[in-house]
């Protein structure tokens, strides 16, 4: 079972490139794989910030634990060392996350821009039958996209992420109208205690394993 670690940034206004751009000589200097995205229309823009979330993938378990020993290991040097990155933030947070399933690493030659993330509650007892609904909906999908459908580890038990990433804002919109017009789309919505939430991104960096 694979994970991956998201971290959350709220730039201070003015440092959004700083930010970025400090995220990702972060994790260059870690030597991990991922992306860096920055958000162009967040669920409620009229009351949120620009934000910069970074992924990084993590094949395992133990995986899992080789990133905390790099991250939290040697007194928290890793941290000490991003201090500057807290300084240009109004507010940071980490957060891990379970994948279920995923087609990322079997797209070739993929370079993505876009990167849509969608957020369901489904109903109690519903998840499994909700994530094998998704798995099979987007191994159909005759698109050329990446998507991920996740679980945190922490935060509400039934929450899942889907993730959509695309070379195009046009493929985005077409991958949009694909899923808002198949027939499955009902049964999607007696699995969910309401409509989800979509935020989506534009990718500054990106990095394969």
């Amino acid at each position: 079972m694979s994970y991956f670690l998201n971290t959350f940034r709220t730039p201070k206004p003015g440092k959004e490139v700083e930010v970025a751009e400090g995220v990702q000589k972060s994790m260059e200097s870690l030597g991990v794989p991922g992306l860096v995205s920055v958000t162009i229309s967040p669920p409620n823009a009229h009351l949120e910030s620009t934000k910069i979330t970074a992924v990084v993938p993590i094949p395992d378990a133990d995986g899992v634990d080789d990133l905390m020993d790099a991250i939290f290991g040697n007194d928290m040097a890793a941290l000490k060392e991003r201090s500057e990155l807290s300084e240009l933030s109004v507010q940071e947070n980490m957060s891990l996350s379970r994948v279920r399933a995923s087609n990322i690493n079997s797209q070739e030659g993929f370079d993505p821009k876009y990167i849509m993330r969608r957020f369901f509650q489904p109903k109690m007892g519903k998840l499994q039958a909700f994530i094998d609904l998704m798995s099979d909906w987007m191994a159909d999908v005759d698109l050329k996209f990446a998507y991920n459908i996740s679980t945190p580890v922490g935060g509400q038990i039934t929450s899942v992420r889907i993730t959509h990433l695309t070379e195009s804002f046009a493929l985005m919109q077409e991958l949009h109208d694909n899923i808002i017009s198949d027939d499955r789309l009902s049964e999607h919505l007696s699995l969910i205690e309401r409509p989800g939430v979509h935020s989506l991104g534009r990718i500054t960096y990106s990095k394969r394993p």
